[in-house]
């Protein structure tokens, strides 16, 4: 639903950024200011009130994936209560849930065109592989161990919604108790 603010009806960046991420899904092509405004149903000065222009558009576009599919995420799930086993669990759960995955693929081709954006790419991986470092290490693995199953784990779910052979939501959530096992496991 889209979120118009109250004092001037003007639709929020946050909405923009959304659609826009729903449209680089889609297509790169999708990305252009005429066709946001278009699915909008807004004028490109609605666009320009938010965003001085493309790369200050692509910057924040870049932040909100950050934001709302790694920082939230990895910060729940740290918070989370439990034992590491549960909470790692509780972040699987989430991530596939929300199809997080299913954005990095976009958002990573976007930065082959938009190099500018790279900084929060790298900045992304480092919180996914801290995170996960983290958990793992508080699990007990150590060492060569340890970084290769956060590797591991980190490209399996950065990457799973990038298989031409689709597994829905409702099939991943299914088999989740097994992922965890998978990683868990000694």
């Amino acid at each position: 639903m889209m979120s118009k603010n109250p004092d001037t009806g003007r639709l929020s960046r946050e909405v923009w950024l959304e659609k826009a991420l729903e449209a680089l899904a889609e297509s790169p092509t999708h990305l252009r200011v005429d066709h946001l405004a278009e699915k909008l149903g807004v004028s490109k000065g609605s666009f320009y009130f938010h965003f001085k222009g493309r790369a200050e558009f692509v910057y924040a576009l870049a932040e909100y994936w950050r934001d709302a599919y790694t920082s939230v995420v990895a910060d729940a799930a740290l918070h989370e209560k439990g034992t590491p086993e549960e909470k790692l669990y509780f972040l699987m759960q989430t991530i596939i849930g929300q199809g997080a995955s299913g954005m990095d693929i976009p958002v990573r081709a976007l930065a082959r065109i938009e190099p500018d954006i790279m900084p929060v790419i790298r900045e992304v991986d480092e919180i996914r592989l801290q995170t996960l470092r983290e958990l793992f290490a508080e699990m007990g693995f150590e060492g060569t161990e340890l970084e290769m199953r956060t590797r591991i784990f980190v490209a399996c779910h950065s990457m799973d919604a990038s298989l031409a052979v689709k597994m829905s939501r409702e099939e991943a959530l299914a088999q989740l108790d097994d992922r965890a096992a998978f990683f868990t496991r000694r």
